[in-house]
């Protein structure tokens, strides 16, 4: 983890140096949350360019591997949850059950069913989707169950997004889901001691839920997000630099 402190503090002087003006927490906190995500997101990307050099054999090994590295920043953000197909949550529809999806949830990584371990083929493609429902020799059975990862077709804008469909609906076990969730949202809160003294507030503030070796990228994203945000290329480029340097 990192803490909110030492990035608002390193950000607040980086901004100062200049006399560019005093950055609030307010505005630190409507930042400070894109910027967590775009290195979060960044670690996805970081993986592909890891598989990549894993399939062409130039990874290096052991602990210096840079797919185990970027494996490992992740697994922090793995979660399970078992979905209650076979009991109270699932809506059903004459083909298919609908459940929920986690509110925490970023990226499937797996499905499968509680009892049996039979594992669901996801589907995110509609005309995919169509094809197999449509198809007699592809209609999924209780052997061969089926998760469509969007609202149904995706027509209905009322659940589009927020549902996971499983099919057949003679499932009659729960489908348990590996995922990775998204981190908590950073805040920093201050609180007043007196004589014009304004300190942080360690115990309401949550800090940024990263691994503490991308603090500089951090420090950096913010720092370039407000530098546009002032107009201010020093920033700018010195918070460019610090992502590009990671």
């Amino acid at each position: 983890m990192i803490r909110i402190g030492v990035v608002y503090n390193t950000v607040r002087d980086l901004c100062n140096k200049d006399q560019k003006g005093f950055v609030t927490p307010a505005v630190f906190n409507t930042i400070a949350e894109v910027a967590q995500m775009n290195v979060y997101n960044e670690m996805f990307n970081e993986l592909k360019l890891a598989n990549r050099l894993r399939a062409s054999g130039s990874d290096a090994g052991r602990d210096k591997s840079a797919y185990k590295m970027v494996e490992e920043d992740l697994s922090y953000f793995t979660s399970t949850r078992v979905l209650d197909v076979a009991g109270g949550e699932a809506e059903g529809a004459e083909e298919m059950a609908r459940v929920s999806k986690p509110t925490n949830l970023s990226r499937i990584i797996s499905m499968h069913l509680f009892e049996t371990n039979t594992s669901l083929e996801i589907l995110y493609d509609i005309e995919k989707a169509k094809r197999v429902l449509n198809s007699n020799l592809s209609t999924p059975t209780d052997e061969f169950p089926v998760a469509m990862v969007f609202g149904r077709f995706g027509y209905d804008t009322n659940i589009a997004g927020q549902h996971i469909e499983i099919y057949p609906n003679t499932i009659s076990e729960d489908v348990v889901m590996n995922y990775y969730r998204l981190p908590q949202k950073p805040l920093y809160v201050t609180r007043d001691i007196g004589n014009g003294l304004i300190i942080e507030d360690a115990v309401s503030s949550v800090n940024f839920e990263l691994p503490a070796h991308y603090l500089g990228e951090l420090i950096g994203e913010i720092t370039r997000m407000i530098g546009v945000r002032l107009r201010d290329d020093v920033l700018t480029q010195y918070g460019t630099a610090e992502i590009t340097n990671k």
